[in-house]
């Protein structure tokens, strides 16, 4: 009998390794002495990473101290301009993949505030304003833009294809071969890493 296909559980393609399962693991990540519960523990930033530190130590019976210079976010924070409240910086990280499990897993479980990426001509941004060689352009839909946008969304998507194997890696993604996803992410790897 066939087994079905197992989801893939990973931050992106490029880590086609099972973090969730490793999460769920009937022993936990580790295990701290009863005799140390209750220690503090420090963590330094109150990035992503360090949010996700101090929650599994508090799962681990320690007490995280976190450290933050700045604010709490890192770089996965948007930021409102002081002059300026209609304009916003992405200070680092912007989009995030549902495939990205293990993140939305910590997203979900420490409870953060997520909001559709603003891509033009979607529903959360759906009329964009594109200034090309002087000319400002309003677009509601796909077709009100020049055919040049779509000369290059084609030539895009066409590269994507004959450079990487996009639908390939995709149809492994979507039938989780982690196998397959792994070994054609690796050949990218080596074909683009200089």
């Amino acid at each position: 009998m066939a087994s079905s296909p197992q989801p893939i559980t990973c931050f992106g393609p490029d880590f086609p390794f099972d973090y969730t399962a490793w999460l769920d693991h009937p022993d936990g990540l580790l295990a701290v002495p009863e005799g140390d519960h209750g220690d503090e523990v420090a963590v330094i930033g109150a990035g992503i990473a360090g949010v996700v530190a101090a929650h599994e130590l508090m799962k681990l019976g320690l007490r995280p101290v976190v450290f933050e210079a700045g604010r709490m976010g890192g770089r996965l924070r948007s930021q409102r301009f002081g002059a300026a409240d209609d304009v916003i910086a992405e200070l680092g990280g912007m989009r995030f993949p549902r495939s990205g499990t293990t993140f939305f897993r910590y997203v979900d479980e420490l409870d953060l505030a997520t909001r559709p990426f603003p891509n033009p001509l979607t529903p959360a941004a759906p009329t964009t304003v594109i200034d090309l060689a002087g000319e400002t352009l309003h677009a509601e839909t796909l077709d009100d833009l020049p055919p040049l946008f779509r000369e290059v969304a084609d030539a895009w998507s066409e590269a994507l294809e004959d450079h990487a194997g996009f639908s390939e890696l995709q149809d492994a993604m979507r039938v989780k071969d982690h196998d397959r996803v792994r070994t054609l992410w690796a050949a990218l790897v080596d074909q683009w890493d200089e």
